[in-house]
């Protein structure tokens, strides 16, 4: 008797509750291994993607002022730290997301929007100078990996109307949730690997207790957990995609690339961490950045599909 196979909305269903589970049991190691065993593997496999299409801009050699973009913050964050800045951050930030604006159609008017987008920016870093710490820290992080992927689920469930699409997108937000009203297991199986590695989350995980605290109610612990989860969920959601990724079709030279490429990420992370760490945050914010095309992609799918029902109302 063969098992029934799941759709796209049910596996990430059952993902979604393993990774909150492991999250809760074992958050400490979880977001690590994660990171860096899960994190490149993804990091490689989405650029690769996006590359074939172009970056959603018609523009294939986006890549390169996007990569130099990331490989600048990791100058500036790893090496020359003394001239680290939140403005630094958000102006590679501005930069790549200007760049995503850019395509061969309606080029001028999207250049417009770029710099609509920098002067805004600008503004709300003079009314609110906080602001700009929170877009370098949050953008690459949080919105990336937990509101982009949010909103990547609720533009699939717009388009299909798919009931399991709703409960997955809901459970979600429940997961999410859940690391903030649970107090998470605070076991750590590898205590010694523990202290050795997870100072890279401390400036994060600080940042997020800092704008989270309600009253001290919201731990470092939580937040650690929740992010855990998050980054987990997010690189496995993006490998359930078998259909959108479409393994079978990549050449094999580009495949025989991106797993050595990985296996030399992993195996510098492996050898010393601070070297991988670089290597997988730079991995990490090219995406990031090459990303953003699609996300504004989704954010204009979501936008049209809410209006057209508003005006249906209407």
């Amino acid at each position: 008797m063969s098992l029934p196979r799941l759709n796209i909305d049910q596996l990430n269903i059952l993902l979604m509750l393993i990774s909150c589970a492991i999250a809760f049991l074992i958050p400490f190691e979880l977001v690590l291994l994660s990171y860096a065993f899960l994190g490149p593997a993804h990091y490689l496999t989405e650029i690769s993607w996006l590359h074939d299409r172009k970056y959603f801009t018609g523009v294939k050699w986006l890549w390169l002022p996007l990569a130099a973009l990331a490989a600048f913050m990791v100058y500036v964050g790893f090496v020359d730290k003394n001239n680290v800045t939140a403005s630094y951050v958000a102006l590679a930030l501005g930069l790549s997301l200007s760049l995503a604006l850019i395509s061969p159609v309606s080029r001028a008017y999207k250049v417009m929007i770029g710099a609509g987008a920098l002067i805004a920016f600008l503004l709300l870093r003079g009314i609110y100078p906080p602001f700009e710490l929170a877009l370098a820290v949050l953008l690459p992080t949080v919105i990336h990996i937990y509101v982009f992927t949010g909103l990547f689920m609720l533009t699939g469930v717009l388009k299909t109307k798919s009931r399991w699409g709703m409960a997955a997108f809901a459970l979600f937000l429940a997961c999410g949730l859940s690391f903030f009203i649970i107090t998470p297991a605070t076991l750590m199986m590898s205590p010694d690997f523990i202290s050795y590695n997870l100072g890279a989350f401390d400036g994060l995980t600080d940042y997020l207790v800092s704008i989270l605290s309600f009253n001290g109610n919201i731990n470092g612990h939580a937040v650690l957990a929740f992010l855990s989860f998050a980054y987990t969920y997010h690189y496995l959601n993006w490998f359930s995609k078998t259909e959108v990724i479409k393994w079978h079709l990549i050449s094999r030279t580009r495949l025989y690339g991106i797993i050595v490429l990985y296996l030399l990420s992993i195996g510098l992370y492996l050898i010393n961490f601070k070297v991988g760490f670089m290597v997988l945050t730079f991995l990490s914010l090219a995406h990031v950045f090459m990303e953003f095309p699609l996300n504004l992609v989704s954010l204009k799918t979501i936008g049209s599909s809410f209006s057209h029902k508003a005006s249906k109302r209407a």
